[in-house]
Formats: structure tokens, sequence, C-alpha cells
């Protein structure tokens, strides 16, 4: 039994070295005494910090039920009001109405449209029905799953992301069956119809997966192959992860192939960044090496990986943990990440730039507790980030709050405008369509950090103005441009983090004429290899998706073949021979 090993590894701990220099520093009594299930702690499987008030600072929410390979007690959904300054009251009563579940994981997203956070929290025993709070203002939530979902699954994970294209929310569940670590692996989708009512699709996810992974306990949606579509992973609990690329319009293919085998037993928490630099995302996974190491997938930039772990990490210790999360702790602009243990202490790896990792000892104080589920984000105003964790399985339930050290380097790099679907240099007027991925200074199940990520536009240098994009999944935003006069358009794609850095992507110039055809084109911003469009995209663009950046060379375009609508006979053809040159391998 997992929680025995636990005990046993938690009694071998060896006390760590004093922390070089005050990384985080411990602030639990924040959480306020006594915490929720009768003072001793809730057993807390997951913790995501959220603005659910719109006031600007980050909230908590910790998914709780006890239970691991039994259904265990149901406890409260706890979830906690910042005051601005990092210091938290638990209001489940007058924000929730008291509601009480078996939670492994809830989603955060706005799936009505309407500004605000919303949150989805899916039963893991099919024990009563799906939750679907959604946001009234002033920290308060209805219940309206039975109408919204209708369901009472059986899900150990949770995300939202737009998966069709049409530029809302939906939603992806785990499925872990009767036997959570025994039971067939397998995700079901549910699309939004825009106003934040669901509707499941069947056999989005191909259901004959048994032989490769069971139980899947995380899920993630990402761009894994550069398409600008999300992509799907999840941690399984025995046998290997699962890895499915999309179509685009939320239709999922085996893609298991293209991810190295898993090792080790137990994944419980994967996390998706660039740890490399070259713009592409690459994968981790806890325990996912041989004798509970972590593994480091690295991307070739299509959305085929190598298991690049015994080369790329170094000094980290074997113990079962339960959740990496990419940060850049040291902000010198790549990205770290922190391991979340349930048998050991957490942990850093610092990147040294190029994708390598070496561990940092004695950056969290040694607590000896069961760590899991983490989350990063600065909670008192500071320019520092804060660590929130989450509490259950084994020994004291306590969840924990660490603060930024003063040692910690304080935010002052500028979030990175990592991929931007190529732009065309010529279109006819109309709305053009725009979308990115932004990474800042640590990923969350949310999305980045952002104050805002919007398209700065000017005509033929009058005045600019900006385009708000919205979040829609993973680390992608969508924004909606409308080009309505002919002439040279000027577009700078940027994203501001909650400290006030921007970061904008190289700007591109778009000549808008009226009428096809449209002139022969002399190079452009973009390679002319595909016409991908979104379904939200409406009439499609000539978008070409794959580079790094809006004006750079193509990174390694995996995409495929959908007729731009909007071109002239000579675009079509060229965009044929292109889409032609450049399909994704058949699987």
């Amino acid at each position: 039994m997992r929680l025995l090993r636990s005990y046993i590894l938690l009694a071998s701990v060896v006390w760590a070295p004093a922390a070089e220099a005050a990384w985080f520093t411990e602030a639990t009594e924040r959480l306020g005494a006594p915490q929720p299930c009768g003072g001793t702690g809730c057993y807390s499987n997951y913790v995501v910090m959220a603005d659910f008030d719109g006031d600007g600072s980050l909230d908590l929410a910790f998914a709780n039920g006890g239970g691991y390979y039994v259904p265990g007690k149901a406890e409260p959904l706890a979830i906690y009001k910042n005051d601005g300054k990092g210091q938290f009251t638990e209001v489940n009563t007058t924000a929730l109405q008291g509601f009480s579940g078996r939670l492994r994981q809830i989603a955060v997203g706005d799936v009505d449209g309407d500004g605000d956070l919303d949150i989805v929290a899916a039963d893991a025993w099919a024990l009563q029905p799906d939750a679907v709070f959604i946001n009234q203002g002033g920290f308060v939530f209805n219940n309206e799953g039975p109408a919204r979902l209708g369901t009472s699954s059986r899900s150990a994970g949770a995300r939202l992301g737009d998966v069709d294209g049409d530029g809302d929310l939906d939603l992806a569940l785990t499925d872990w069956g009767d036997k959570p670590y025994k039971s067939v692996g397998t995700a079901r989708i549910y699309l939004n119809d825009g106003k934040g009512f669901f509707a499941q699709v069947p056999d989005a996810v191909p259901q004959d997966t048994h032989k490769i992974g069971t139980g899947p306990i995380d899920i993630d949606l990402f761009d894994a192959d550069g398409d600008f579509d999300l992509d799907l992973l999840l941690a399984s609990r025995n046998g290997e992860s699962l890895f499915f690329t999309n179509d685009g319009s939320g239709q999922f293919a085996d893609a298991n192939a293209d991810l190295p085998d898993q090792s080790g037993p137990y994944v419980y928490g994967p996390d998706v960044c660039d740890v490399d630099s070259d713009g592409d995302l690459d994968v981790w996974l806890d325990n996912g090496g041989a004798k509970l190491a972590e593994q480091l997938m690295i991307n070739g930039g299509n959305g085929v990986f190598l298991d690049e772990s015994a080369t790329r990490i170094t000094g980290n210790p074997n113990a079962d943990d339960n959740e990496v999360q990419c940060v850049d702790l040291d902000n010198d602009g790549d990205l770290d990440a922190i391991v979340a243990s349930l048998s050991d202490e957490e942990r850093t790896l610092i990147n040294d730039g190029k994708g390598n990792f070496a561990l940092k000892a004695g950056t969290f104080p040694a607590v000896g507790d069961s760590t899991l589920g983490l989350d990063l984000g600065d909670v008192d105003g500071d320019g520092r980030l804060d660590a929130v964790t989450a509490q259950g399985e084994g020994g004291d339930f306590t969840n924990r709050l660490y603060l930024g050290g003063t040692d910690q380097p304080v935010d002052t790099r500028p979030p990175i405008i990592r991929a931007v679907r190529p732009i065309p240099k010529y279109m006819n007027m109309g709305k053009l369509f725009v979308r990115f991925g932004v990474s800042d200074r640590t990923t969350t199940d949310t999305g980045p950090r952002l104050k805002v990520a919007q398209v700065k536009v000017n005509a033929g240098g009058g005045k600019t103005s900006t385009v708000v994009a919205r979040f829609v999944g993973g680390d992608l935003y969508a924004a909606v441009v409308d080009l309505a006069a002919a002439g040279d358009w000027q577009l700078h794609v940027c994203a501001t983090d909650l400290a006030g850095n921007e970061g904008c992507a190289a700007g591109v110039t778009v000549s808008v004429v009226s009428g096809n055809p449209m002139p022969e084109p002399q190079g452009g911003n973009a390679d002319a290899h595909t016409g991908h469009v979104d379904a939200a995209d409406g009439p499609a663009s000539g978008i070409n998706p794959g580079a790094a950046a809006a004006g750079a060379s193509d990174k390694g375009c995996g995409a495929r073949a959908v007729a731009p609508t909007t071109l002239g006979s000579w675009a079509m053809a060229i965009w044929v021979l292109a889409a032609l040159g450049n399909r994704r391998r058949t699987r």
C-alpha cells in the first residue's frame, strides 16, 4: 500500500541542511487556526491560487475528501479569501453554501464568459452530482452543476481549456474507474456552448488505452505539437502516462508512441513548460523515472519527445513525489522546477539556462509533511513568489503557506511571448485571429499569472489601440483584431504580469486590401506552409501555426491543412502545395 510505504519513507527523511538564503519562510498562521475538518486539517488532495473576487489578490481553494483507494468521507471544499496582504479567511460557508464532497482536483476558469472565475468540482467516486460553481461576484458562488453539467463522475483530474477552437473553455475530466489504480485509464471531454453549459462528446478520447496506463490521476492541456490547439496528457497511477493529440475540433488521437516509456510508477502531477528556451513545450513527470526519480521529456518541436533525464538532472533524490511546477525562482529568465514531495521535503532544481537542472538544497523549511499538491504566486504583493501546499494521506494534514523570503529575487522580468501563430503579410479587410503562448515566472493550472494579454494595433502611424486577448487553456491566449480598412497595420502581441512587467513579441506589419484577388505576395511575416484556422476564428484568415514568434521562421510545424476561405485562387494553390509538403506524419 502506498500509505505504508509513505510512512516508511517519511521516517527515513534526512534533515535538510540550512538554506543558503531565505528563499521561503513558513507563514502557515496566515491561513488561520484551527483549520477546517475539526481543526486537524482536511485530507487535501490539491490546491490552487486564483483571484476569485477580482480584487487583484490571489485567493486559495483546497480540493478535499479523504481516501486514496477508498472513497473516505466528504469534506468541505475549503476556499480562502485574501485580504490583499497575504492574510486569509476561510469562507466556504458563505461562498459555497457549505459544500462538501470527495474531490481530487477542481478546475478553475471563466466558463460562462462573464469575466470572472468559476469552479468545476467533479466528484471522485460518483457518490454525488458534480458541482459547477458560477461566480456571482462578492465571493459568492451558485452551484449549478445539475443544469450545466448533469454528471456524477469518478474524476481524479479536471482542467478547463478551449479544445474545439470556438473561444470558450471546455472541460476535460479523467475517469479513474471503479478501482482507481487498476481501472482502464481514460478521459472525458465536455464541450461548452459558450454560455457555460456542457455536453459530453462520446469517445473524443480513445477508450482502448488500458494496456498503456490505468487510473489517470491528473490531466494537462497544452500545445505539444505547435499547431496552437490543446493536446492532452494524462498522468497514470499504474503503467504509462497517456498522450493524445488534438485535431483542432476536440477529437483526440493516440500519440503515445511520441512520449518515451515511463519506467517508474505513480505519476501524480506533471507539468509542462519550455525548459530549454527553444519555443516549444517540454514535459516533467514526477516519479516517472526509475526508483521514483523525476523524468524530463524534451520536445523535438513537433510533439515528439525524448527522455533526457539522465543527462539533464543531477543531485535530485529519489522520493515519492506528487507534483512538479515550473518556476523562475532565481529571476534569471529560465524556468527552474519545484518538486512537491510526499516522502521528502519540497525542493528546488535550478536551471542553468540550457535546460540542465541541479538540486539546490534547503530552499524550503524542513517540516517532514506529506504534500499532495502545491501552487505558487505572489499572495502578499511584495513581488516575490509565495507557495502553498496541500497535505493529506499521512502524518499531519495541516496545509501550509510559505512566503517568499527577503533573499528571493523580486520579479523584474517581463513575460515571454513563447510563440505566436504566424501572421500573414497580406490579407483582405476583415477579422484577423491571433493565437499566442505566454511564459511568465511560474506555470499554473489556470494559465500564466497575467494582468493582461493583448494585441496592440496601429493603422498607418495613427493612434495605437489595444485588443484584449482571452485565456483559452494551457499557456494560450486568443484575440480577434478587426482590420477594417485598407492600408498597413502594425501589430504587437504583448503580455503584462501582476508585477507590472510587460513583454512583447517582435512587431509585424499586415498589408490590408479590399476585394479579391490580393496582390502577389513578396515574402511575408510567416512561412506559407499551412492555413490552419481554429473554429473560433470563423472565416479563415491565412494564419499559419508553428513559429516561435510573429515574424520568426517556423520551428517545426506539424499542423493540419485547413483551406483558407478569404484568400484568392493564387493563395489557395500556394497553400495546397505547401500543406502537402508539411503534413503531419500518419500515426
